[in-house]
């Protein structure tokens, strides 16, 4: 199979985090959730139930970025066809339960922060308001993962942004 790019490793590199950067935002990310997370425990050493809150989002922000970088290095699915990986779809089974981890854990972010933000709300309608975006984010993000699927397109190759120019007439044909 000849590509735009050259060669098979190369268009992987593209497709995983543009020649291997991805790796090093990650750590960064992590490096500045890990001194912010440190602060506020620090600062919230002293209240069991806010040093608990700051402990659980971190533990799970990083869970999360776990789940995406491991869901980002699997291979579409088309891939794994014509690699002949057909054995019960264990690429299927794989990413649908990474897909159901990120789903479960962005929802655990979710509602942790929902109910410290709805504590502080000085109005009953302010926090049912709060709640409501909450499940809105939850239901939307199941929907998203689990429900939809785009009949435009027909396969994860056409939308490959490393193949910008093969993707812009599939992308305005979606639109």
């Amino acid at each position: 199979m000849a590509t735009a790019l050259g060669s098979p490793k190369e268009e992987q590199q593209c497709r995983i985090g543009g020649g291997g950067g991805g790796g090093a935002v990650q750590a960064i990310a992590m490096l500045g959730a890990t001194a912010v997370t440190a602060q506020a425990a620090y600062r919230a050493r002293r209240v069991p139930w806010d040093l608990t809150f700051v402990l659980f989002a971190y533990a799970t922000l990083g869970l999360l970025f776990l789940c995406l970088s491991m869901y980002e290095r699997l291979p579409p699915p088309e891939q794994e066809e014509e690699n002949g990986d057909d054995d019960d779809d264990d690429g299927a089974v794989v990413r649908r339960r990474l897909k159901m981890a990120v789903w479960a854990l962005s929802t655990a972010l979710s509602v942790a922060f929902a109910w410290r933000v709805a504590a502080v709300m000085p109005a009953p309608a302010l926090k049912a308001a709060v709640w409501g975006m909450t499940s809105t984010v939850v239901v939307a993000g199941f929907y998203v993962l689990f429900v939809y699927r785009p009949a435009a397109i027909s396969s994860y190759s056409e939308l490959d942004t490393c193949k910008e120019e093969e993707t812009l007439p599939k992308l305005n044909q979606i639109l």
